[in-house]
């Protein structure tokens, strides 16, 4: 059986790797040049400064795909969430923030985090090397353009003007591409043009000295603001001393845009004094979309499943969050894609 998964950020890895272990012909379609979507990692001079904050969960899906696939040692030193340092709130309030990333309470179950070894984008690249070696085909630079369906069944996809027959398809893409991609096919878009983006402004910043300390993070109820130290030996430059350094990840929960990002820099200020004066790197982000839609908007997995046609993606119904929400639905969908084809 033939499959195309159209996206190449977590979601449509997970997925591609989960169709080939299961039989499937896989070519993953990916509009730009390069994979790995929203967590590709951006090094900037000699430290190693992941765009975002990208905690592991020790038990969530991405660490138990990673263990599957016989990945090397990806789990570095445990984040201290003992340490954590809730503002007006208790701290398994402020565990769930940082869980979930989001201002509402969704009385989850707070995990144990740990520090990603090399960085999100080494995670990223053992996906893709499992991916390379279970024979999925990648085809970068093109666009998926259309979905042509024969009976009610996905038959082809138009791919930067030319079909391409397949027997499933897998939309690992945010949910208005996929939104549009169902248009073109006369399938029901509803549930995913209610999707509100939740957008925020971002600080990640390289810093000689420790202002944070004794605190691994802190948690500002009122503002919104949450923002973690991930240091480790191998996100710092060669010789420096890790009990020096800090590498300092901030989001403001509450909305994006320049003075979203000015409150970031005015509660460290409060909270973590000097962190200016100590900054090696720093990259400042008004706006970037953290979640596709709000959780009570997750669509189903399942919603043209009949079709041949899967939705995978932190919008899509899954009882995990962020990055761990990709992998578990892409695999997801590509299971039920084989079970139903």
């Amino acid at each position: 059986m033939r499959s195309i998964v159209v996206g190449g950020g977590v979601a449509g890895l997970a997925a591609s790797v989960q169709l080939a272990a299961d039989g499937h012909e896989v070519m993953l379609v990916e509009q730009r040049n390069t994979l790995g979507g929203r967590v590709r990692m951006r090094e900037k001079s000699s430290w190693l400064l992941d765009p975002g904050l990208h905690l592991l969960r020790r038990k969530g899906a991405m660490n138990q795909l990673l263990r599957k696939l016989r990945a090397p040692r990806v789990l570095g030193q445990r984040w201290d969430e003992r340490n954590f340092n809730p503002i007006g709130c208790d701290m398994r309030r402020a565990l769930e923030t940082l869980t979930t990333m989001s201002n509402k309470k969704l009385n989850v179950k707070n995990p144990q985090f740990v520090i990603p070894r090399g960085g999100w984008s080494s995670l990223v690249g053992r996906m893709i090397a499992a991916a390379n070696q279970v024979g999925v085909t990648f085809d970068t630079g093109n666009t998926a353009e259309s979905l042509i369906l024969d009976s009610g069944n996905i038959s082809s996809v138009r791919i930067s003007g030319k079909n391409v027959n397949c027997d499933a398809v897998i939309l690992a893409t945010p949910p208005g591409i996929s939104a549009s991609l169902l248009d073109t096919a006369g399938l029901d878009i509803s549930p995913l043009e209610a999707c509100t983006e939740h957008r925020v402004a971002a600080l990640d910043v390289a810093l000689e000295g420790r202002p944070m300390r004794p605190h691994s993070g802190l948690f500002d109820e009122e503002s919104g603001i949450i923002a973690v130290d991930m240091t480790s030996p191998d996100r710092i430059p060669e010789g420096a001393d890790p009990t020096s350094c800090t590498i300092l990840h901030a989001v403001n929960l509450s909305g994006d845009g320049p003075d979203a990002l000015t409150r970031i820099k005015e509660l460290l200020d409060s909270r973590c004094s000097g962190w200016r004066n100590m900054t090696s790197v720093r990259r400042s982000t008004d706006s970037v979309m953290l979640h596709p839609c709000s959780h009570e908007q997750r669509v189903e997995a399942s919603m043209h499943i009949s079709a041949g046609i899967g939705l995978a993606g932190t919008h899509v119904v899954s009882d995990y969050f962020l990055s761990d929400a990709a992998v578990d639905t892409g695999r997801a969908a590509a299971k039920e894609l084989t079970k139903t084809r």
